[in-house]
């Protein structure tokens, strides 16, 4: 659709609509009785011209009312048609419709949900001041009741002496459970509950964490597992040979390539390959604790007996007192 037609359209569509207002106007005036329905209506749209509100909501409901008008007009262009046949009426009433409609979707809504937030806030001050209004005349009517009933009240005051007398169960003693309530009730203070104190565990030795840091030996593991009836699964033949057929993988090195695998598998990565560069001093001290594949540290003493333990150097003032001595 080109600008022109759309242009024109929009001008019919503006011209139905006075028209269809002008008709509903005359209607209006030359009949004798009004039903109170419309004159209602009629009154309010009037007051409702003079009041000045949020200018897109009058907009979306002119919109909305010239919809209606073109859908009524539809509407009467069928029977029309099928009684005349004829067709120009009925298809510039469509065409108005449609415009009427894309006016709504495209124009109306995107505004409205861009002003969303401050129609709220113009709703909600709107009610905040309505209810401020209607509290103030509470309070006034509030204050005309009071005054009313006092002129009533001095006749009664002989008869209300009786509601000053003491009080006798002021005299009763109180509990000091509903003391002590009354008391933290009064006060206003937070107190957290009264815990009895627990000691922490006294069984603590040092046994248990040496027994954790115990490694066992592969040889001994290998024979329990031989002694053991349950099925075992055993790795393939070559897999667990390392150092160029000088070493043997431990149980401790198997059950650490079975973690990465799982850990690789469950979260499809690969994890970077260690490769640690070990010093020439590491290597001896491997190759002295390392025996037919085995791991023999637990028993190494790094401790060398023949050798004299050095002493720990005298200060400036020992050296002197000996030299006196």
């Amino acid at each position: 659709m080109s600008v022109k037609e759309l242009l024109k359209s929009i001008t019919e569509s503006i011209e139905l609509t006075s028209s269809s207002l002008d008709n509903v106007v005359a209607y209006l005036e030359d009949s004798e009785k009004i039903p109170e329905l419309v004159q209602s209506l009629v009154q309010e749209s009037e007051s409702s011209q003079e009041v000045e509100g949020v200018s897109l909501l009058s907009l979306k409901n002119n919109s909305m009312i010239s919809y209606i008008n073109n859908l009524l007009v539809i509407l009467g262009s069928r029977i029309s048609l099928m009684k005349d046949g004829d067709t120009e009426m009925f298809d510039n009433a469509v065409k108005n419709s449609i415009v009427q409609r894309v006016t709504l979707d495209r124009g109306v809504k995107p505004l409205e949900k861009k002003l969303n937030y401050q129609l709220d806030k113009l709703v909600s001050a709107y009610q905040r001041r309505e209810k401020e209004q209607n509290d103030a005349s509470e309070k006034v009517q509030e204050m005309v009741h009071n005054n009313s009933s006092e002129d009533s009240e001095d006749s009664e005051d002989e008869d209300e002496g009786l509601n000053y007398r003491p009080d006798a169960s002021a005299f009763m003693k109180k509990d000091s459970k509903q003391e002590t309530s009354e008391k933290e009730e009064d006060d206003g203070k937070y107190r957290p509950p009264k815990i009895a104190a627990v000691l922490p565990p006294q069984t603590f030795s040092e046994s248990d964490t040496t027994q954790k840091r115990r490694r066992n030996l592969q040889s001994m593991d290998e024979y329990l597992d031989e002694l053991s009836e349950s099925p075992a699964v055993e790795t393939s033949i070559g897999s667990t040979i390392v150092n160029k057929g000088r070493d043997m993988k431990t149980k401790r090195q198997l059950e650490k390539e079975a973690e990465i695998q799982r850990y690789e598998e469950e979260n499809f990565t690969r994890l970077p390959a260690s490769q640690l560069k070990m010093s020439a001093k590491e290597k001896r001290k491997k190759q002295q604790n390392e025996f037919f594949g085995e791991d023999w540290s637990m028993f190494d003493n790094s401790r060398d007996v023949t050798t004299e333990k050095k002493r720990k150097r005298l200060s400036a003032w020992e050296r002197a007192k000996r030299r006196k001595d």
